[in-house]
């Protein structure tokens, strides 16, 4: 950590974004080119706030296009970026952005969710029961996480399919960091049970286990996914399949690499899912394979753009403590986001 260390005292003659400079220059991290509004200028003086979102790969998110917009809406002095990093490296990156002085807070997004909590220094409740953190708050020098991904995709999802959940079967696809604080919202949605479908059962049954006080839940292996989906009204797919470099792939099958041979038994599956079910995904792309495939089945469909939408307005008034208005909020981020 050598390279860091006359960078990191954030005195006065130091650059705002020297530490991170420093970190980019190593390797350690890399600022994400496909997010909209993304640009970092790492010889910027004027930023007094910079707020950072960790991700495992470039992907067009929305967060710091839709920060940004209210920043400038504001006239604040803010700025808000995607970073690309190995989730692997969580403790590194981490102490690095300690070290920039104008670092305020952010995000954890792909890979980092469920790989940051033991590098801040503490979680808040929503957070702590769900084990998965998607912002991170700098609070009195502290960095604290907490988790609005599974509030927001609720929200979202409701708001464009009002009475969608409460008593109906939900498939839960992948087990991953978004998976459990979705899983828990919907939860509480009363639906009829929720099913953790994941390549390995007992990540999914951890899932399952702490949803059980709100409704009953069960994981299983992706060789029964066709037999879950046949009398699901609702299909969720947290998992990376449909992203890059993984767009080949649906969530409707095991991902084998056999590109030919998954979409056969992902159109098997599907085939087998109901007309009036949803399917939802939580990737930021257009039309992810999973969506198209079960928009061309006659499903209705929900994109992750709602979520990454709805999550935004809580978590911009827990890093920034500015407590704008929701609705304020949401009209300038969806327009930042078309």
């Amino acid at each position: 950590m050598g390279i860091f260390s006359s960078l990191f005292g954030g005195g006065k003659k130091a650059k705002p974004l020297g530490a991170i400079k420093a970190m980019v220059d190593s390797g350690l991290i890399s600022i994400a080119a496909q997010p909209r509004n993304n640009a970092l200028d790492l010889e910027d003086r004027t930023i007094e706030r910079l707020y950072a979102f960790l991700i495992d790969h470039d992907y067009p998110g929305g967060s710091a296009a839709m920060h940004n917009a209210v920043f400038e809406y504001y006239g604040l002095p803010f700025r808000s970026c995607f970073m690309i990093g190995d989730p692997k490296r969580v403790a590194e990156i981490v102490t690095g952005l300690r070290g920039c002085a104008v670092y305020a807070g952010g995000g954890a997004g792909s890979g980092f969710k469920d790989k940051i909590a033991p590098s801040l220094d503490s979680l808040a409740p929503s957070a702590k029961v769900i084990g998965s953190v998607n912002v991170v708050a700098r609070e009195d020098g502290k960095f604290v996480g907490h988790n609005t991904d599974g509030i927001g995709f609720v929200a979202g999802l409701l708001n464009e399919y009002p009475n969608c959940v409460a008593g109906k079967k939900v498939v839960i696809l992948g087990a991953g960091g978004t998976a459990l604080p979705i899983s828990y919202e919907l939860a509480k949605e009363r639906p009829s049970e929720v099913v953790i479908v994941n390549r390995t059962v007992a990540k999914g049954q951890v899932i399952a286990d702490l949803i059980a006080p709100f409704t009953t839940a069960r994981a299983v292996g992706e060789d029964v996914l066709g037999d879950e989906l046949a009398s699901a009204g609702l299909v969720v797919n947290t998992s990376n399949k449909g992203a890059q470099p993984n767009e080949k792939f649906s969530a409707f099958a095991a991902m084998t690499g056999d590109v030919d041979a998954d979409l056969a038994q992902s159109m098997a599956n599907l085939a087998r899912l109901p007309k009036d079910a949803i399917v939802a995904d939580i990737l930021l792309e257009d039309l992810p394979l999973t969506l198209k495939l079960a928009r061309e089945a006659g499903n209705r469909t929900h994109s992750g753009q709602h979520m990454n939408l709805f999550q935004a307005a809580p978590a911009f008034n827990i890093l920034t403590g500015l407590e704008k208005p929701d609705k304020v909020l949401l009209d300038i981020m969806r327009k930042a986001v078309g």
